[in-house]
Parts: C-alpha cells; structure tokens; sequence
C-alpha cells in the first residue's frame, strides 16, 4: 500500500513514518506543501496523512487543493484535539476518513492504521469471494491426466 504522508512538524513526521513502516504494507512517500499534495497527481496513494491546523491557513488551502483533484484517496487528517471539534463540518465536506490527534498516541495511531490494513485486506479477499464460482481456479478438468 502506498502512503502519502505531508506534516509540516518534523518531529510529528518522522514518528508518524516510522509508525507507518513498522507495517510491511507500507510504502511511505513523504512529501512538502503543494508539492508533496501533487504526487497525487503523477501517481496513485492508498492513503494520505496531512497535518491541518485551522489556526495556520495554508494548511487549509492544502487540504481543499488535494480534494479539487482527488475526492477518492483514503485521506486521515492530524490535528490537535481542540481542533477536531472545529473541523467536525470539514469530515464530510473534505470526505476526511479519520482523524489523528498530535501530540501522538501510539496507541491510538497503531490501531487506526491496523483497522485501515485490515479494511484494504478485507476489500481484495471480498473481490476474491464475489468471484464466480470457479473463476481462475483449476477444476477436475483441467488437471494433467496419466495419458497427458
């Protein structure tokens, strides 16, 4: 799974990175501002990790720039507590997934990123599933035979 991740604190970055990387699903690309929001653009994300803070309006515009041209990609906003009351509106108007709280809680992080692990292993194995019956899969027919 590939993971955008774009948080201006490097201290917030790198723990968030290496809580990424401890899941081998993981590919992590981190990116800066508008630039790191336009890798979007040159290549499909699974997910994308932004740091929003309402109180700094660039981190606003950044948020609004990547649902202008991509409304699909899995998007977990991290923000300060306070501030996900405020953005409660923001969740359904940017199509936010969840949301991470910093100052960190592995905990808390460790477990949202499992349950979006599992939810992208659950998606593949349900396609499996819906499968006709058969489909791909060897029957009686097509094994060799002794005069084959």
């Amino acid at each position: 799974m590939e993971a955008l991740l774009v948080e201006r604190d490097p201290l917030l970055r790198d723990q968030i990175k290496v809580a990424l990387q401890q899941f081998p699903e993981f590919t992590v690309t981190v990116g800066v501002g508008y630039a790191g929001i336009n890798e979007l653009r040159s290549r499909p994300f699974d997910c994308v990790i932004l740091g929003v803070d309402p109180k700094q309006r660039d981190t606003v515009k950044l948020l609004r720039h990547l649902r202008s041209f991509d409304t699909t990609t899995q998007l977990f906003v991290v923000t300060a507590p306070g501030n996900v009351k405020d953005m409660a509106v923001d969740k359904a108007k940017y199509a936010i997934h969840s949301f991470v709280q910093a100052p960190l809680v592995p905990r808390e992080l460790f477990g949202m990123l499992g349950r979006f692990v599992e939810r992208r292993a659950g998606r593949s194995n349900s396609q499996l599933l819906r499968a006709p019956r058969g489909a791909g899969l060897p029957t009686a027919q097509d094994a060799p035979t002794a005069a084959g």
